[in-house]
């Protein structure tokens, strides 16, 4: 019965695709397309839940659907898993993608385009799943294929704008990077291991791993090659921040629930063999870290509330990458999912406040929303809340884990631990500075030059975005605040209440283990001071925007700092870097092939061959036999002189 179920949690969602693309023609407004899509996911939804209390109670479930193919005893089948770590994932992506399609509904009532929308969004889904309950490289890497497909076509949804069209071919070519990486790193293992199943692999033999140690650890960096595109770090990141060219919703999809987190899954997946690597794990931990502290140092300039989102997705990803580096991989993973929820509502909060204002997006141009949209002021109360990691809210209890696996990791530990606690600290500034530009502060008293002293609508636009809309902001603010104490330390929890979801996933994934232990009262210490410090940065954003406002104190620290500003602001260079690295001199191989090597050797060569058969069809045309019998005859001494050859050739060899 339970194996019914894991076959049909895709096929849902899929349905839901067939069902919208093949209406599509009908012109189905955004309630009935959007019902469709929700309606899929949450049927998934409700089936994963009884899933995950099987999985709890009896353990995992498998469904073979049918073999493929063997290749050196390598078997390559069709086969979902329900295990401890599909579980958190499929509820990650089935219940808070079915809050985000409900949320669509409002947020697209006025595109002509829905039922294509809602196709493409229940696509996403289907690929997602399929990638979390693959069993094996095959299930998971056609997954992820499709989920590379999908998201292209959802960044690209309006692609009647250049920009639009170029983002969503942004990220497309960024991930191809990254699946080339994932594509060796599977041919690696899979020729080492022979299989490619993860069940397989989870316990792996170590006269193995010994033998081929160089081999497997060259195919572990491919992969982590991988998690570099999936996931937006360095140096793949760039794509992620221009993929806010697509709805808001699908941001919210993609950044809180789906795709960036397919890259820590697949360390996960894998984790049982690289952490035998050190040189792997602190290439991935190093990675994390820097792309934590380069994305924050950039989302603190950014006046797009969309890019700011986008810029804090790639920085919180950089804590739960940084996490499996240091061995951590279930607390990765509860970050993974306390931050589903707060950046799903928070990116929401951002498309409702987009649709309140007519589709504004630079903060500097809102202001005073707190009074005209109240639901949405607090719901994102909440998310700040959580993502800035104030006590009591879900972010707090894993970004502390993160930090405190970090500073009692040996060897880079403390390196590591201060760029995350730098990265925190800047978290709490350019959130804080948001939401206070956003909702506090009046709109006359920020804005950019006299001529934009006030907003760009007026103040009776502005609107409460409608239930629809605001119900699913409701339900995420409730999940943003709670879904941590399913992961709190034992210094709140006790053994029996604490570290559940880390627990739960350590069944599959590698436990941590190298780390030092620290006293209760150490621990106490530590959040108090790391509490202390945010509080202190939320304090100082609040100051220079809010009571120095009048005095300008941010454009006197601006001009003070013009030069770190100016980089931050220009995304320290990064796009133009890879511009004048890779993009221009690969336009120049692409000119110089196109206009040298098939101007003159490819079409001089077919210039050649074409004019030696038509030179040659002339001389016989022009030496042909006169009678029928010459002609058999040329036929019969041609034939005879391919045999002979052909003869001598096998007799005499």
């Amino acid at each position: 019965m339970y194996e019914n179920y894991l076959a049909l949690i895709p096929f849902f969602p899929l349905l839901a695709f067939l069902i919208n693309s093949l209406l599509i023609k009908n012109k189905l407004n955004n309630v009935q397309a959007g019902l469709i899509t929700f309606a899929g996911l949450f049927t998934s939804f409700i089936l994963v839940i009884m899933l995950a209390l099987h999985v709890q109670d009896s353990g995992p479930v498998h469904v073979k659907l049918w073999d493929w193919m063997t290749y050196n005893k390598i078997i390559f089948d069709i086969h979902f898993v329900m295990d401890q770590l599909s579980v958190v994932l499929c509820l990650m992506v089935t219940g808070i993608g079915s809050a985000i399609a409900f949320f669509s509904i409002g947020y697209m009532d006025h595109e002509e385009k829905v039922g294509k929308f809602f196709a493409f969004f229940a696509l996403f889904a289907f690929s997602m799943l399929l990638l979390v309950v693959g069993e094996n490289f095959l299930v998971l890497f056609m997954g992820w294929e499709g989920v590379g497909l999908s998201s292209y076509l959802l960044i690209g949804f309006w692609y009647e704008q250049t920009k639009n069209g170029n983002a969503a071919k942004k990220a497309f070519l960024a991930n191809r990077v990254g699946d080339f990486g994932v594509v060796l790193g599977m041919i690696g293992y899979a020729l080492v291991f022979n299989t490619v199943s993860f069940r397989e692999l989870q316990h792996p033999d170590m006269a193995i791993l010994l033998a081929n140690k160089n081999i497997l650890i060259a195919s572990s960096l491919l992969l982590v090659l991988g998690v570099t595109g999936k996931s937006a770090q360095i140096p793949l990141f760039i794509w992620l921040p221009d993929a806010m060219m697509g709805p808001t919703p699908v941001s919210a999809l993609m950044h809180a629930a789906t795709m960036v987190t397919a890259g820590i899954f697949l360390l996960c997946r894998v984790s049982n063999i690289i952490v035998h690597f050190s040189v792997v794990m602190d290439v991935i931990a190093w990675i994390g870290a820097l792309t934590t502290l380069l994305a924050a140092l950039i989302a603190i300039t950014q006046t797009d509330i969309k890019k700011i989102l986008a810029y804090s997705t790639v920085s919180q990803l950089g804590y739960m990458v940084m996490a499996c580096g240091l061995g951590a991989f279930s607390t990765g993973m509860f970050h993974v999912f306390t931050h589903a929820f707060f950046k799903a509502l928070l990116f929401l909060c951002a498309a409702s406040v987009i649709y309140g204002c007519h589709h504004e997006q630079n903060i500097f141009k809102m202001g005073g929303l707190k009074k005209k949209m109240p639901v949405t002021f607090w719901t994102f109360l909440v998310g700040f809340l959580a993502i800035a990691g104030i006590p009591g809210f879900s972010g707090f209890f894993s970004k502390d884990e993160i930090l405190s696996m970090a500073f009692t990791n040996p060897g880079n530990g403390i390196f590591l631990y201060s760029i995350g606690l730098i990265s925190a600290l800047l978290t709490a500034f350019y959130m804080t500075r948001m939401l206070v530009l956003v909702f506090i502060v009046a709109p006359a008293k920020h804005a950019h030059n006299s001529h934009n002293s006030h907003n760009s609508h007026d103040s009776h636009e502005i609107h409460e975005s409608p239930s629809v809309m605001t119900i699913p902001l409701v339900i995420l603010a409730i999940c943003s605040f709670g879904a941590g104490y399913i992961g709190m330390p034992h210094l709140f929890g006790g053994h029996e209440y604490s570290r559940l979801i880390q627990t739960f996933l350590e069944k599959f994934v590698a436990p941590a283990t190298g780390h030092t232990h620290l006293s209760e009262e150490t621990e106490i210490i530590m959040m108090v001071v790391t509490t202390f410090l945010i509080l202190s940065s939320m304090g100082l954003a609040y100051y220079i925007y809010v009571k120095n406002n009048e005095v300008k104190m941010r454009d006197k620290l601006k001009a003070k700092f013009l030069g770190l500003w100016t980089l931050s602001s220009n995304k320290f260079m990064v796009d133009e870097i890879y511009e004048a690295v890779i993009i221009k001199p690969l336009y120049k191989v692409g000119n110089f092939l196109v206009d040298i090597v098939e101007t003159y050797i490819v079409n001089g060569f077919v210039r050649l061959v074409t004019k030696t058969i038509g030179t040659s069809g002339t001389f016989l045309e022009d030496t042909k036999p006169d009678r029928l019998e010459m002609g058999i005859l040329y036929i019969i001494i041609g034939l005879t002189i391919i045999i002979t050859a052909v003869f001598n050739a096998f007799i005499f060899r």
